[in-house]
């Protein structure tokens, strides 16, 4: 008989070989299987893409269709189409011509009738959960399809989670989170973040309760929140401090164009951080440990050029909102680090 396996097993995993028999792993109906003894290590959650119509080529990322023609992931659709668009008023036929004054009346008349009341039923939680993923995508000015991932990640854990879920609003807090980690650098938003906006909503969501939620949602399913990793940060901390005025100042005051500065830094960074080993790092907050890095990388950068700098720890505080004594802490540990590299490749 199949069995879910600790979730300390899922190690294997990645390595693709069975930890009891040694065999190796398929993808059977949403399942992790061992092709061999048949046990079940883990679950398959489908990657951020899908494909609609065409045939999966060769060399194409593995993904399966989870979105449908007429049901949209970040909301609850009701059985069939919409009269019209969301918020007509006025109705078009297939030909684009004006419906006479009695068909406009009774079809404005059916499309009140199908309201969200009746469209949602029984599912209002679940509708109120992906109306406030909706504000707060807008909010933090996320694009679709991080959105359409966190609505996937939620509805997914709600039909696989054995316990009935008591806090829909937390649960896609967490699933916010675990999409956002997915993507990386292309959205590089912290948990910080994610709570202070749906504290802006209304929403009782602190840091803590989505971290406590997200180490009950891996006990239940096996999923959790990615580690974010320093380098997915750089492109955004870059962006706050070129697109700040008094940064924008100092640069052309040193003789550097943004375009040039912006793509020096950008290599330094990415080379001090490489410098830096993720041993080294410990528990330190990540986009704190990236602006950090910017600041030493700028001092790197004016050294080798024969030039001022241009940050300040308090210019780099004031673009990005990161205290004083945090980068000045974080450079302590990044500059010894990297002299030290330095004097032994010497």
């Amino acid at each position: 008989m199949w069995s879910l396996v600790d979730v300390s097993i899922k190690t294997n995993v990645s390595s693709g070989v069975c930890p009891d028999c040694a065999g190796t792993f398929v993808i059977n109906r949403g399942f992790v299987v061992c092709s061999d003894c048949g046990i079940v290590v883990s679950k398959e959650y489908v990657s951020p893409t899908y494909q609609m119509g065409e045939q999966q080529k060769a060399g194409t990322p593995d993904a399966s269709v989870y979105g449908s023609l007429g049901n949209r992931m970040h909301i609850v659709d009701g059985l069939g189409s919409y009269i019209g668009f969301h918020k007509d008023v006025y109705f078009r036929d297939a030909n684009g011509q004006s419906l006479p004054g009695s068909m406009q009346k009774k079809y404005k008349r059916l499309k009140s009738v199908y309201s969200t009341r009746v469209r949602i039923g029984k599912n209002e939680a679940k509708y109120r959960a992906l109306r406030t993923l909706n504000h707060v995508s807008k909010l933090l000015m996320l694009n679709e399809q991080v959105r359409d991932r966190t609505a996937y990640l939620y509805k997914k854990i709600i039909d696989e989670s054995p316990e009935k879920v008591t806090n829909n609003i937390l649960l896609i807090a967490v699933c916010l989170l675990m999409s956002v980690r997915e993507f990386k650098e292309g959205a590089p938003i912290t948990l910080e973040e994610i709570a202070d906006t749906f504290e802006k909503c209304g929403h009782r969501v602190n840091v803590r309760a989505i971290v406590r939620e997200a180490l009950k949602i891996r006990s239940l399913t096996g999923h959790s929140p990615k580690i974010r990793r320093p380098e997915d940060y750089v492109p955004r901390v870059l962006s706050m401090l070129i697109n700040d005025s008094k940064v924008k100042g100092k640069i052309e005051s040193r003789g550097w164009t943004s375009r040039d500065y912006e793509n020096l830094l950008r290599a330094k960074v990415l080379l001090v951080l490489d410098l830096v080993p993720s041993s080294k790092r410990g528990g330190r907050n990540p986009f704190i440990f990236t602006v950090s890095a910017t600041y030493a990388s700028d001092r790197l950068l004016a050294s080798e050029h024969g030039k001022r700098c241009v940050l300040t720890q308090k210019l780099a505080s004031q673009a990005t909102e990161v205290a004083e004594y945090s980068i000045r802490d974080h450079f302590g540990m990044i500059k010894s680090i990297v002299e030290a590299k330095e004097s032994s490749a010497v």
